[in-house]
């Protein structure tokens, strides 16, 4: 088993690599593959066709191209005839040769293909149906719901001592602007407040029927970035009662699945209450300190719990006994602790569980603790080390003692959002959407843009390759969905980027054809020389700005 053991760590290592990299190298293959094709259509020669880069492994020449394969195989490139100004001599077949319709047609093929794909990402995406976590990520990455009506940008929770309480912003807070432009969605005002810190911004809020306008100063915390601004608010979501279990208190009272809740022992809800694990972490954040004064407050009268619900049009107080019970959530990397998913705590080292304090006892438990559990029925005893290296890892990972954590079900009963109901596309329908959501991922990256060029937002909050790879490996681990949406996201941006006028992308080189086109002679290649040389400085210097801080950002990641 000792010999097993190096393995079975490299090999999740070398998953979460391949996950992260293959993909951008193939989104790199197939903008070289749009060059290629295109380059043959024009009856360019292509001397070489590589599958990755490096040092050549074998290769085939066939019809006047050699079809290699490299040492590094992710992504590729394309060496054609006459393709460096400096090596053209007018003969048929090169580049520079070629009349300029052509030309601009195969440096166009590269960014064509990237966004044709993200196009037949997308289909794909919305062809074969949305969960409620793909359907999340989607709306977060490009700022609009997906298959239910616009919603407002509506404050829920806020920290009463945090930045946006003290500039006077309120639950229930409807934004309309911050420094006058429109705010369309959370993603929207979430970036602008976490690429503002220490600034004031001046917020116009709707609160019951007027607009009213405040100066907030989003807090500057520091990371591996550097400062990001933090307001302490989140958005609103309605809570529902999700499920009842039978023969449970909240079933006695009447209580049923599908009961809005809107307000606890008088209190207004503005998000779903968590009582799990999480909250009870020794450095717990504004969020898990109001659940833990919610707690508190139901559990300051057990004997009698004042839920405000709502079942239809009908709004009414139930009260009912409170009663905790949890159950373990244990990720498969920590599943040889002994406890499993599902499993009910009844007992701590002997004694009765009867509230869900008992995830901040094991934080600070620091000891062998026994649990007695239920599980399928019966009844057992599992003995624990809060420092075993098996579980040491996973509490990196999952921030949580022992390597799993506890859920908490109030008197029967589990609190969630609302389920929405989520549109199904047939092939036509998805295609339309697929074309939708490449245009607001164009969209997206204007934005960006602009908002770089007038400095509202650094560079630093940029993503490279390695912030790019790291994101794609934890789509995987959301669902096969959201990574490949993300993947067909990164393709567009690949095909604008590779669009954009810098003389050594795709775009500076059709610069180059429109002066050509306009002039009636290109430009001379001492100048062209020189805007090339002094462009891939300052790519390199902006590449390795924006990789350091993706460095950074992932030894944080790592660390914490």
């Amino acid at each position: 088993m000792e010999l097993l053991e190096p393995i079975t760590i490299i090999l999740p290592k070398l998953k979460t690599v391949l996950l992260a990299i293959v993909p951008l190298g193939f989104l790199i293959f197939i903008h070289e593959l749009g060059h290629f094709l295109a380059a043959k259509r024009a009856g360019i020669k292509v001397n070489i066709f590589s599958i990755g880069f490096g040092p050549k492994l074998f290769g085939v020449e066939y019809d006047g191209t050699e079809y290699r394969l490299s040492v590094l195989p992710f992504g590729g490139y394309v060496m054609m005839e006459g393709e460096n100004p400096t090596e053209q001599t007018g003969a048929k077949g090169e580049f520079g040769s070629a009349p300029l319709g052509s030309r601009a047609f195969v440096v166009a093929a590269g960014p064509a293909v990237n966004l044709i794909f993200g196009v037949f990402a997308f289909w794909l995406v919305f062809n074969f149906g949305l969960n409620n976590s793909s359907a999340t990520f989607i709306e977060r990455l490009i700022g609009q719901r997906i298959g239910t009506e616009k919603e407002a940008v509506q404050l829920g929770t806020i920290a009463p001592d945090g930045p946006g309480a003290l500039g006077g912003l309120k639950s229930g807070d409807i934004i309309k602007t911050i420094n006058g432009a429109p705010i369309e969605n959370w993603t929207a005002f979430r970036t602008r407040i976490f690429t503002s810190p220490e600034q004031e911004l001046e917020v116009t809020v709707e609160r019951t029927g007027t607009e009213q306008t405040f100066t907030v100063v989003p807090e500057g915390v520091r990371g591996a970035r550097g400062d990001s601004g933090v307001l302490q608010v989140i958005s609103r979501s309605k809570v529902m009662v999700t499920e009842v279990a039978e023969g449970s208190l909240a079933a006695q009272v009447g209580i049923q699945a599908g009961d809005r809740v809107e307000t606890i022992n008088g209190q207004k809800i503005y998000n779903v209450p968590q009582f799990n694990s999480q909250i009870w972490h020794p450095e717990a954040n504004w969020l898990s300190r109001h659940y833990q004064a919610l707690y508190h407050s139901v559990q300051r009268h057990p004997e009698e719990l004042h839920l405000g619900i709502r079942r239809g049009d009908i709004a009414m107080v139930v009260k009912v006994p409170v009663q905790w019970e949890l159950t373990a959530v244990v990720p498969p990397e920590s599943a040889g602790a002994g406890v499993h998913t599902g499993d009910t705590l009844v007992s701590l080292n002997g004694k009765v569980v009867e509230n869900a304090m008992l995830s901040a006892q094991l934080w600070g438990a620091g000891e062998r603790v026994e649990l007695g559990l239920i599980r399928d029925g019966k009844r057992d005893t599992v003995e624990l080390l809060p420092h075993a290296r098996a579980s040491d890892e996973v509490v990196e990972a999952t921030g949580v003692p022992y390597g799993f954590g506890w859920n908490a079900t109030l008197s029967g009963m589990t609190f969630g959002p609302p389920p929405r109901d989520l549109p199904t596309y047939n092939l036509f329908t998805a295609f339309g959407k697929g074309l939708e959501a490449s245009w607001l991922t164009v969209e997206t990256i204007g934005r960006t843009l602009r908002q770089l060029i007038s400095q509202e937002v650094s560079p630093k909050f940029l993503t490279g390759p390695i912030g790019i790879a790291n994101i794609t490996s934890r789509m995987f681990d959301i669902g096969f969905s959201s990574a490949l949406f993300f993947i067909g996201f990164i393709s567009v941006n690949l095909c604008v980027v590779n669009l954009l006028p810098i003389p050594i992308a795709d775009g500076g080189q059709l610069m180059f054809f429109a002066f050509e086109k306009i002039r009636g002679r290109p430009l001379s290649l001492k100048k062209q020389a020189l805007v090339q040389r002094v462009s891939v400085v300052l790519m390199i210097a902006l590449f390795l700005y924006i990789t350091w801080f993706d460095g950074l950002s992932l030894i944080h990641e790592l660390r914490n």
